[in-house]
């Protein structure tokens, strides 16, 4: 019993002393975009352009959409590495003059590289998916998507790094506008101690994060 005691104790000492992940925001460098949009690369698939304007936002300064088929990106490239819940929030604006337009969000998922290059896929809606967008024009929202990350992230998903992405479409005439402000990016691993547990809509974001690494994978098969 005393060695039995023993080897208890010793595992507890083992485990507060194993490294653990933190909470942690992973965004650390112009996620609120007070003074400018450093920091931030653009992806053009439309030909536009985006532009930080000082009058608008949540304070005043925000990343501006400007043109159709806008997509933006934090420069800094990120990989899945522990267990937990990720989420992606921030707040935004659909400015526009009557015509409806999507002010969104979404995840390049990378299974090629650690470095965010070479193939990608992206989060579809439907089948439990549904990605945040401004729904109120000429409004300030506050949206969250939440990606919740199994036990062993890359062997699991095939995911080796990934970009989250801020994206405009559906302006016809190119005289709308998407605002973005405070983007978040924000990791919170799951306790060593707990079991783990996902509503719904959490099971389907992860049902489709394993399905695009299975497309990705038999892709690289054939």
């Amino acid at each position: 019993m005393e060695r039995i005691s023993r080897f208890f104790l010793l595992g507890l000492v083992a485990l507060a002393f194993a490294p653990v992940a933190l909470a942690q925001e992973l965004i650390t460098t112009n996620r609120t975009f007070d003074a400018n949009i450093d920091e931030w690369a653009t992806l053009f698939p439309g030909g536009g352009t985006i532009a930080w304007t000082p009058s608008q936002g949540q304070p005043p300064g925000a990343l501006r959409f400007v043109g159709d088929s806008q997509i933006a990106r934090p420069t800094d490239c990120y990989q899945l590495t522990d267990p937990g819940l990720l989420t992606f929030s921030f707040d935004g604006f659909m400015e526009t003059t009557g015509d409806l337009l999507t002010c969104s969000m979404n995840f390049r998922l990378y299974t090629d590289a650690a470095d965010c290059t070479g193939p990608y896929s992206e989060f579809v809606e439907g089948f439990g998916i549904d990605l945040p967008d401004v729904a109120v024009p000429n409004q300030w929202e506050h949206l969250v998507f939440e990606l919740p990350i199994p036990e062993d992230p890359v062997n699991e998903t095939g995911v080796m790094s990934y970009h989250p992405v801020l994206f405009k479409s559906g302006d016809l005439n190119g005289d709308d506008f998407c605002v973005f402000d405070n983007v978040s990016l924000f990791f919170a691993p799951t306790p060593v101690t707990a079991i783990p547990t996902m509503n719904e809509k959490a099971l389907a974001v992860l049902a489709a994060l394993l399905a695009l690494a299975a497309v990705a994978v038999l892709r690289r098969k054939s």
